[in-house]
């Protein structure tokens, strides 16, 4: 990464913007209208900030005009070939719906309109009509200097009293709630050109082009100012805490009514195709105000390269024993008192770090016993209940990544999964099937291609809770000799000569077969995972193929071919019947969609985070 060269059109469309103005809460009287102000009545202007309202809002960029991010070519011995990215049609619209003036359209700028009208709506659309109330003016985006209370880098209480602040920060605040827009782009890659970037169709290299479509939006997201208070690193420094969430598509299939390998031609992408994510809520917080800070550097003796980094909260070099100093208490924002150990882990390990993640997620689970959860710690720990509380410190220093809405949760507190105490099966959470496209992370086929073989594998699943060791084996062979029955081995997932698996034949059971669930085990919920059931009903859509490669193998797992009993003609003549075990082939899954599930982390945190940008020649 040499260097950066933006190259942006001039083209900023927006419908109309109802409200942009400076507001202030100082007492006004004797105005019956906004009047413009100049500099000397800005001088004098006093309150809470500068509020910034956007209502029927879009902002779209040409298809032609791009950000450009330049390789350098390599140098030395080496097979990399230089490699450039370019972004195109910046964009932010409403989300197509297929009505009116908000029928959305493709980037090929067709005739005289903006581009080929979308068939679809949602997912399927990159550019939209005009966002209603994006930022209305009773919840704008707010640009404010003030003074909170916070700490220093070593503890000490800082901004005490409100009245004689001790150090300011600025930020910019987005609206706490917002509807779900488009943000939207092309993409080249652009591998090996030797040509000048000031002519892109000179020399030009191999190149992918893509499309990225965001769905949701930033609600809640704080960007700030301020000065690092870090004992010899008090510099400039930001905060950025990330609240993003929606829905997201990559895609790289072109649809052939306009489809282009020529740099810098815009092209209709397919609706359908490509890699999307579902109900995505993640929160990030990238720094604290005072005590942990975002710093850009610039790389020694790399002009144009630089550091994005946070430095290390506490000095590895000081020791970590005894009461931890307020900024740190603050950023790990514990529930419980520090010092609390397990009373029968020999070692006495300290656990605060995992009953207030426990604590939060209990709290963050609809139909959770948090009080339940909380009397256990206060009998096992010997710690009062009243001293055991989650801080609200917990909220903005630990971030968590949620893609797909589904939500485990097992053990004290959790809601019944599986009729486990209680006399009739409850609702439980269930994974998402093998092709649903409504939640989670899945591939979606073009539109006018064939479907796809998906190879459903099972995986073992861990318990790793303290005191646990039951894991979920998932069939196939050393199942048995660990002391645990293959979940799942049923009469359609056998040799196919109508006998259960039982290590003597050619079996295997490591794939999902053609119906398979676990929402009749009841009684044992660690057959199906942690947290929830798996159903795969995969019906016509699961069939078998010879000459396909077996993942197992590439495991390192034991696993043999299905075979099928098959009846021919033997003996003299044949005038006998004779059956013979022939290979069936591999099982998979013939479809369009394939579902790879959700994901969550919970509990995130930066404590120390350091990025450096380096050209390709760089020594």
């Amino acid at each position: 990464m040499a260097s950066l060269h933006r190259r942006m059109g001039n083209v900023l469309r927006t419908a109309h913007l109802a409200a942009l103005a400076a507001m202030t809460l100082s007492p006004l009287t004797g105005m019956a209208a906004l009047e413009r102000m100049d500099d000397d009545a800005m001088s004098g202007v006093s309150g809470a900030g500068i509020a910034l309202g956007f209502e029927d809002f879009r902002w779209l960029t040409k298809p032609t005009s791009y950000y450009e991010q330049m390789g350098s070519n390599p140098v030395g011995d080496t097979t990399f070939q230089r490699a450039d990215m370019r972004w195109y049609g910046l964009s932010i619209t409403a989300i197509a719906d297929g009505t009116g003036a908000n029928q959305g359209f493709h980037w090929d700028q067709s005739g005289t309109s903006f581009g080929t009208a979308c068939s679809g709506t949602g997912l399927a659309c990159p550019l939209g009509g005009q966002i209603v109330n994006f930022a209305p003016f009773d919840n704008p985006y707010v640009l404010r200097a003030y003074s909170p209370f916070g700490y220093h880098y070593d503890g000490t209480p800082l901004n005490e009293d409100p009245n004689v602040p001790d150090k300011t920060v600025y930020e910019y605040v987005a609206p706490t709630v917002q509807p779900y827009y488009n943000f939207s782009f092309m993409g080249e890659i652009e591998a090996g050109r030797t040509g000048p970037n000031e002519n892109l169709q000179s020399g030009t290299g191999e190149f992918l082009k893509s499309q990225t479509l965001i769905q949701g939006n930033a609600a809640g997201s704080i960007f700030r100012m301020f000065q690092h208070t870090q004992p010899g690193n008090e510099t400039f420094a930001i905060m950025y805490h990330s609240h993003l969430r929606g829905d997201f598509r990559f895609s790289a299939g072109q649809d052939s009514r306009s489809a282009s390998d020529v740099v810098g031609v815009p092209v209709i992408f397919d609706e359908d195709e490509g890699l999307h994510f579902k109900n995505v809520d993640a929160f990030i917080a990238l720094g604290q105000p005072f005590y942990q800070a975002l710093t850009l550097d610039a790389v020694p003796q790399q002009d144009g390269n630089f550091i994005l980094e946070i430095p290390f909260l506490r000095d590895p070099a000081l020791p970590t024993t005894g009461a931890l100093n307020n900024a740190i208490k603050h950023f790990y924002s514990f529930a419980v008192p520090e010092t609390v150990s397990d009373p029968s882990d020999p070692f006495g390990q300290t656990l605060p770090g995992f009953i207030t993640a426990r604590l939060a997620i209990l709290e963050n689970t609809p139909g959770a016993n948090v009080d339940a959860y909380k009397a256990h710690v206060s009998s096992t720990y010997n710690i009062p209940i009243a001293d055991i509380e989650l801080p609200e410190s917990y909220e903005v220093t630990h971030g968590y990544s949620r893609w797909g809405d589904w939500t485990p949760c097992r053990g004290i507190g959790c809601p019944s999964v599986h009729g486990i105490g209680a006399a009739t099966p409850v609702s439980h959470p269930n994974r998402n099937s093998y092709n649903s496209t409504s939640d989670g992370m899945f591939f979606r086929k073009c539109k006018n291609c064939r479907d796809f073989d998906a190879f459903a594998y099972l995986l073992t699943a861990v318990d790793v809770r303290n005191g646990n060791s039951q894991f979920s084996c998932p069939g196939g062979e050393g199942c048995t000799a660990q002391g645990y029955t293959p979940r799942g081995v049923t009469s359609n997932r056998n040799n196919g000569l109508g006998a259960l698996y039982d290590g003597s034949h050619n079996a295997n059971g490591r794939y999902y077969a053609r119906s398979d669930s676990c929402t009749a085990t009841a009684g044992d919920p660690y057959r199906c995972g942690y947290g929830g059931s798996y159903s795969v009903n995969a019906g016509g859509a699961h069939v078998y193929v010879n000459g396909k490669q077996d993942p197992s193998e590439i495991f390192g797992v034991a696993s043999r071919p299905y075979t099928e009993n098959r009846e021919y003609s033997c003996g003299p003549f044949g005038v006998f019947t004779c059956d013979e075990a022939v290979p069936k082939g591999i099982p998979v899954i013939r479809t369009d969609v394939v579902n790879i599930g959700d994901s969550r982390i919970e509990g995130l945190q930066m404590n120390y985070m350091k990025f450096t940008s380096y050209g390709a020649g760089a020594p």
